[in-house]
């Protein structure tokens, strides 16, 4: 019951959260397409990350595109957490890998830093029916977790994920590592995807 009661809160709260990401995508599809092309872009300073990343060379006109943890390429200024990305765009060109990573992969990241569309997460006050941890690899299970009106539900099976809402996992209740980029602002997911084990 106080499952269906928490879902049923949560979803205007998801619809206007998305409602404010979708045209920012869609925007953000020949925008980035442009720009990319255009090589307006070059090596910047990302306060937040305290790393070189490849950014817009305008970030303040096009915040909403930006990338400040990863850059817009998602090379994450050649650090070896990456070299995945690296690896699978080997063969691409510099501008095909900036508009798939900010465009389609990871459209208007910088939403993520906006206060009140990302909440800061507070251990105290999340909360959560399900699981009491994130499901690892293959492992299968679900949560809702929730933390005032931000909320989440996440179901895995072995093959598969299905994630909506901000990204508040049953642990955060103990803590959040220092190192967990979701403790600037927790992000909001939307995922339906196959897991490779």
């Amino acid at each position: 019951m106080i499952l269906a009661v928490r879902i049923l809160l949560s979803v205007p709260v998801w619809i206007l959260r998305i409602g404010i990401f979708l045209p920012l995508a869609v925007l953000g599809i020949p925008l980035v397409y442009l720009l990319a092309r255009a090589k307006w872009c070059a090596p910047r300073y990302s306060p937040k990350f305290k790393r070189i990343v490849l950014q817009w060379r305008t970030p303040w006109l096009v915040y909403p595109w930006t990338n400040l943890e990863d850059g817009i390429d998602g090379l994450r200024g050649g650090d070896p957490a990456q070299q995945w990305w690296a690896d699978k765009t080997a063969g691409w060109s510099p501008q095909k890998r900036i508009f798939v990573w900010a465009a389609l992969r990871n459209p208007v990241d910088s939403l993520r830093w906006l206060p009140i569309l990302n909440p800061e997460l507070v251990p105290r006050t999340v909360k959560f029916i399900g699981m009491d941890h994130e499901p690892v690899k293959g492992e299968g299970g679900w949560y809702f977790a929730w933390m005032g009106p931000y909320s989440c539900i996440r179901y895995e099976t072995k093959t598969r994920r299905f994630w909506l809402g901000w990204k508040i996992k049953p642990q955060d209740a103990k803590g959040v590592s220092s190192s967990d980029p979701r403790l600037i602002r927790c992000d909001f997911a939307i995922q339906f995807k196959r897991i490779v084990p």
